[in-house]
């Protein structure tokens, strides 16, 4: 084809500067023999074809297409989380004696301030016998030498004598009564005595909890995440609790610690349990939760497997037409999160094109194509 175009470059060039009628002549001439010219290739790339298959055939991949996915791109994360309560205590006796009586039973349900268990007191109580006694004649004498101060008998300094004895001993009474109450375990909240190592007529310690209490009223789901997701979480924010059905329940975020835990590098969440699990859950029970850490309501995402990378980054298969053909291109693109095998495209492409999905192995760029 070279030659031929190049011998009738050569022919227009050499023609004189004749009339116009034998300038028309020679170029209908020209495009006659152009004419048969290509006729004759024609014939002869026919000739060649049935001579040779492979001959001008073009190789083409069967491949299927989809479009990106255009809309709302969601990453979670599942972690484990434990029950924890607010109300979920050990009790220490505050005296230190021996257990006289113990007035409740494990899994008993009690209310706030009922008396658990008692502390032998004996030499207590005798000195607040002895310190009553005390107060009571030095209140008697406190108020009849009020009686004569306010007649103007007798002198001031009798009566303010009178009145510093008296506060004195009643101020000292009032300390033992408070040291006396300390020698019964009392339960602080109202709640379940989960369980009781107090055995009568052993010795109580400060040491050695005596009884473990229960109420479920404030229990939570407490979480430890990555510091890499410290600003990824907030109070209000929805979550999914998986119970060991595998069952989904909604809940919300109701704590968000701002200190980073400098052994393992966690902060922790707190989770609100939801309603449906509340009777069913049990202190220090492990439960999954599902967080949401990004989500982007306008975003393009495709098919993680069909993503590639080599020295010069990601990249996908995208189909064009070339010369009336599909060709496979290849298209750099910026990725994102990646969440249940779909991955964020953050640019390369605009959300209309047809990517390259089965098949995308078996093309190279520049591929012709055909689709299933």
């Amino acid at each position: 084809m070279k030659r031929i175009l190049y011998v009738l470059t050569m022919l227009l060039c050499s023609c004189d500067s004749g009339d116009l009628d034998s300038k028309k002549k020679k170029l209908d001439n020209l495009k006659n023999s152009l004419v048969e010219t290509y006729s004759q290739i024609d014939q002869l790339e026919r000739e060649i074809s049935e001579l040779d298959s492979s001959y001008n055939s073009k190789n083409y991949e069967l491949i299927s297409i989809s479009s990106p996915n255009r809309g709302s791109f969601t990453s979670k994360i599942e972690l484990r989380g434990n029950i924890k309560s607010n109300k979920n205590v050990l009790i220490v006796s505050e005296a230190m004696g021996k257990f006289n009586n113990i007035f409740v039973d494990e899994g008993q349900y009690v209310e706030k301030g009922t008396i658990l268990a008692s502390i032998d007191s004996e030499i207590i109580q005798n000195n607040l016998r002895e310190i009553k006694s005390n107060l009571d004649l030095l209140k008697t004498i406190y108020q009849r030498q009020a009686n004569l101060w306010e007649n103007e008998i007798g002198s001031e300094l009798d009566f303010l004598r009178a009145k510093s004895n008296y506060e004195s001993i009643k101020n000292r009474y009032s300390a033992i009564k408070i040291q006396v109450s300390k020698y019964n375990v009392v339960a602080p909240f109202s709640g379940v005595v989960d369980k009781i190592n107090a055995k009568v007529g052993e010795m109580s310690s400060s040491g050695i909890p005596s009884f473990r209490m229960y109420n479920d009223s404030e229990s939570y789901l407490s979480v430890d995440v990555s510091e890499n997701f410290i600003n990824s979480f907030k109070i209000g924010d929805s979550v999914q609790v998986i119970n060991s059905n595998g069952e989904f329940y909604e809940s919300i975020i109701i704590s968000v610690s701002q200190v980073i835990n400098a052994m393992n590098r966690t902060f922790n969440i707190g989770v609100e349990i939801p309603s449906e699990l509340e009777e069913n859950v049990k202190p220090n029970q492990i439960l999954n939760v599902l967080l949401v850490d990004y989500m982007n309501n306008d975003a393009i995402s495709v098919p993680s497997n069909i993503i590639f990378n080599d020295d010069r980054g990601s990249y996908v298969f995208v189909v064009v037409d070339f010369d009336g053909e599909k060709i496979a291109r290849k298209t750099p693109v910026l990725v994102g999160r990646s969440y249940k095998y779909q991955t964020e495209i953050l640019s390369g492409l605009v959300g209309d094109e047809m990517i390259i999905e089965k098949g995308a192995l078996e093309v190279m760029d520049g591929t012709y194509i055909k689709t299933k």
